[in-house]
């Protein structure tokens, strides 16, 4: 029989058993390491296609259309790897798109043509004989138009202002002050520049030249104005319609019009309504059913040009100057069947490697 003594003694050592026990539980818990986390899985959403590649500089195997990939690696900021439907293979982010059909249609031109592309959204360029001089036309008559809304926008000048038809604007070429409206009728300047863009009015463009200061200091002001956003001054002459361009500064030219538009200024629908409703057209003259596109054309015995805005879901700029091989002003048929398809090339490769959203 168990006494009172004892019966202390048994209760303590299973107490103290129990302690022991506890502690020891508790230390080994706290050394056991956690499971450890499966790796991070990142995603990234392509919003345009891009090469697949079986290594990091390696050999291209596919490419893969905009979609939500899982990322399983990152290589310096260029190369990440994905899981494909070849396996874990490597995506350059910084894929240039191949250019073959481009250069393949351009090839028949040779010399003859020069090309900008732009695509807005990314910056990818694309160009062909960019550098090359051309009479430019009128082509120049957009920028002079920009010049002017750039004024309007800074109150440097109205375009409620009136401007006199004279003898000394009395020109040869496109329009229809010349033919309608006798010496001494006056037109706003807001008018001017409307007829300086959509019917690519001659005496419209040295009515607005003489406004800025009459016959060189005008034509001075536009060569600094021109200076001013990348252009060649140098290449400026006296009616400003007969300047010289290149196809990269006429791109130039186009990105600027386009910023100006999208900042939403005061004249900037204005600028592009008249850039909408270009009378001539040579890019899409021969597509059916184009995409919205504000144009500015110029033509001369000898040349044929386009500068374009095309609006699609990645929006781009097409500049194409090219020398007209039989002389008619605006190109024959067949000339404006071949700028047709230069632009559907162009469209159709923003299209696919430049989708948007």
């Amino acid at each position: 029989m168990l006494t009172t003594r004892k019966m202390r003694k048994l209760v303590t050592m299973v107490l103290t058993l129990t302690l022991l026990f506890t502690n020891f539980y508790i230390i080994s818990a706290l050394e056991i390491p956690p499971p450890p986390l499966p790796p991070a899985v990142h995603t990234y959403q392509l919003l345009r296609p891009l090469g697949l590649f079986d290594e990091i500089e390696g050999n291209k195997i596919g490419v893969v259309s905009p979609q939500t990939v899982r990322i399983v690696q990152h290589h310096c900021d260029r190369w990440v790897q994905i899981n494909s439907w070849l396996g874990r293979k490597w995506l350059d982010l910084e894929f240039v798109p191949p250019t073959d059909e481009l250069t393949k249609v351009l090839l028949p031109f040779g010399r003859n043509m020069s090309v900008y592309f732009l695509n807005i959204e990314t910056g990818y360029e694309f160009r062909h004989n960019d550098e090359t001089i051309h009479f430019g036309a009128s082509l120049s008559k957009a920028m002079l138009a920009l010049m002017f809304y750039t004024m309007a926008e800074q109150g440097k000048v109205c375009l409620d202002t009136t401007v006199t038809f004279q003898s000394q604007h009395q020109n040869w070429g496109s329009g229809i002050i010349q033919r309608r409206y006798p010496l001494g009728t006056q037109f706003t300047l807001r008018r001017l520049i409307k007829l300086n863009l959509y019917v690519s009015d001659n005496v419209a463009t040295l009515m607005l030249r003489d406004f800025l200061g009459g016959g060189i200091y005008g034509v001075e002001r536009y060569r600094k104005f021109i200076e001013s956003i990348g252009g060649n001054p140098r290449l400026v002459r006296e009616h400003i319609m007969d300047s010289y361009l290149t196809a990269n500064e006429v791109g130039i030219f186009a990105k600027a019009i386009h910023d100006y538009i999208e900042s939403e200024g005061r004249y900037s629908e204005e600028f592009r309504q008249h850039l909408l409703n270009n009378q001539y057209p040579f890019l899409t003259r021969r597509v059916e059913r184009p995409p919205l596109t504000a144009s500015k054309t110029g033509w001369s015995r000898g040349v044929m040009h386009d500068m374009t805005i095309v609006y699609t879901n990645s929006p781009f700029i097409l500049v194409v100057m090219a020398v007209n091989r039989t002389g008619t002003a605006t190109g024959t048929r067949q000339e404006q069947e071949e700028f047709a398809q230069i632009y559907t090339a162009f469209k159709n490769f923003s299209n696919f490697w430049f989708p948007g959203e």
